[in-house]
């Protein structure tokens, strides 16, 4: 402690501009918190949704949680913040929302090195802080890996449920989404706003 003070106090009498450099970092670790808070709840929410499903309609009669109601949790979340919240895939599922840009498809790159690298899948994500419209702009990206009980909609023909194939062509004509192993990366969570 006495060093950070010293720190402060020394950055203080040389330099204003590095204090003022400080007080953006600590509030970037505040912002990138409440993000992550964010993130969290969309995938819980998500997770409890889709689970309940399964245990009712099974995995071809869920395939609706993920293509109506993923969508409408992120946007409910959006209203409430105010920010760009979705979710994006290494192989697109749905090309109108799972589509990524230039700045996803980077975090994906990094996500995915992380992984291969061997990092926790729960500690992946990736965020970076860009100028836009003049402004500074908090890009966030949280993994979504493929768990054991995903293969039933994401795995290969012949991991995937009884129904799910044909389920998949009617509801996602132009899927890429499948032949994923549990452990590779699916896709993520991704946050835009402004700081």
């Amino acid at each position: 402690m006495r060093f950070t003070s010293r720190l402060l106090a020394g950055l203080m009498a040389s330099s204003l501009p590095l204090v003022a450099a400080y007080a953006q970092t600590t509030a970037a670790a505040e912002d990138l918190q409440a993000t992550r808070a964010v993130s969290a709840e969309l995938l819980k929410t998500l997770s409890g949704k889709l689970q309940e499903s399964m245990k009712a309609n099974g995995p071809a009669g869920s395939i609706p949680v993920c293509k109506t109601i993923a969508p409408q949790i992120a946007l409910g979340l959006a209203d409430k913040t105010g920010w760009k919240i979705t979710r994006v895939g290494t192989r697109v599922r749905n090309v109108d929302m799972g589509t990524p840009n230039v700045w996803q498809h980077k975090a994906l790159a990094h996500l995915n090195a992380d992984l291969k690298s061997g990092a926790k899948p729960e500690t992946l994500e990736w965020s970076e802080v860009v100028m836009e419209n003049g402004k500074p702009t908090l890009h966030y990206a949280k993994a979504i890996v493929l768990q054991t009980q995903c293969v039933a909609c994401h795995g290969t023909a012949e991991q995937l449920a009884p129904g799910v194939a044909d389920k998949l062509k009617v509801e996602y004509p132009h899927d890429q989404a499948t032949g994923y192993a549990p452990g590779q990366l699916r896709g993520a969570v991704v946050i835009s706003r402004p700081l």
